[in-house]
């Protein structure tokens, strides 16, 4: 997997990201253009039309992240408006993307850990990227050092930042898209650029998600995040776990399709995973939770269509990176492929 190290001003990051991956961009770009078209009946000229009208909204909240586009698009020779197509990918969408991710944050006095499977279309694997972004001071402000595994050509995704805040992705198959709200992978970005899960909440909330989504932060505790084009709920733990696969777990005014037939019993399962987890900890406090989380996401219950999922028949999608977090430590494990079969390891630890 490329790992880039990125800083600078905003314009200077995307310039290194998108020179480093210009291949890689390009070949997001071609992937998403079959995409739509298979799915959406949407060629990539009229991608590029739905894309550019989040232009407004993103100039006004996150004017920083439309100039690393720019960069991006500049240092890849790939035209902007594909590179915000790429980063609003969900949403043109009509948030109907169907990636079938599992994720789950463990919390206690004693430790804070929260791990996911990214699952997604094995195409793409050979596109992610790892980004290691650390900004310039900008009108009085520092952000934090970011480290996130991401699509080449996108400006984040899952991972974590210096400050010990870290974000994790479940997509949600249900119609609609707003806007006047943030890109779903917009948002995650800018999740990152905050100092606390507080923050990171607060922000997700007021600025809102502009597709269907679930966006798990953990720090000091965990927060799910479940998101419509008309609105959000929530729910925290400071004791306890909370787990999130890819259909609404709370009442929602949006239609949730359950596309993922799957994604109910898989829920059931992180359920009785973390439930017989919390029993073992307190029998035998010396046990890593960490350890024990990523064991969970080995797990092949209902195989192929399980936490650890391959791509098989009527299911297009394989788990394509898992990643764990041990948010006390500020330190992440990325592992590509299915954790099972990984095909190389590495470690993410952002500092300013």
């Amino acid at each position: 997997m490329l790992q880039i190290s990125c800083a600078g001003l905003p314009r200077e990051i995307g310039l290194e990201h998108g020179r480093k991956a210009a291949a890689l961009i390009q070949g997001s770009v071609s992937f998403y253009s079959k995409y739509f078209v298979e799915t959406s009946k949407m060629d990539w000229e009229a991608a590029c039309a739905t894309a550019s009208k989040f232009l407004p909204v993103l100039e006004q909240r996150a004017p920083d992240l439309v100039e690393e586009m720019q960069g991006i698009a500049e240092g890849s020779g790939v035209p902007f408006e594909s590179i915000l197509a790429l980063n609003v990918r969900t949403e043109i969408a009509m948030g109907l993307m169907n990636d079938g991710c599992t994720s789950v944050a463990w919390c206690s006095e004693k430790f804070s850990v929260a791990g996911q499977n990214w699952d997604w279309m094995d195409a793409q694997k050979d596109r992610l990227v790892i980004l290691h972004i650390k900004s310039a001071s900008r009108h009085g402000t520092t952000k934090p050092a970011i480290s996130t595994v991401t699509e080449a050509g996108i400006v984040g995704k899952i991972g974590l930042n210096s400050a010990g805040v870290a974000v994790f992705l479940n997509a949600i198959f249900a119609k609609g898209v707003n806007y006047n709200k943030l890109p779903v992978h917009i948002a995650l970005r800018s999740a990152l650029e905050t100092r606390s899960r507080a923050d990171a909440v607060a922000l997700l909330e007021s600025r809102g998600v502009a597709a269907a989504s679930h966006i798990l932060v953990a720090g000091d505790g965990a927060t799910s995040l479940e998101f419509s084009a008309t609105g959000s709920t929530r729910s925290d733990t400071n004791d306890g776990y909370l787990g999130h696969t890819n259909h609404y777990v709370r009442e929602h005014g949006g239609e949730d399709l359950i596309k993922m037939k799957d994604s109910v019993p898989r829920m059931a399962r992180v359920s009785q995973l973390m439930d017989e987890a919390a029993m073992t900890v307190k029998q035998s406090p010396d046990i890593s939770p960490i350890t024990i989380l990523g064991n969970i996401l080995k797990d092949e219950h209902d195989f192929p269509v399980s936490i650890n999922r391959q791509s098989a028949g009527d299911n297009p999608a394989s788990t394509l990176f898992t990643i764990l977090v041990d948010l006390r430590a500020k330190i992440a494990t990325v592992n590509l492929g299915r954790p099972t079969e990984p095909e190389g390891t590495w470690i993410l630890a952002p500092v300013e």
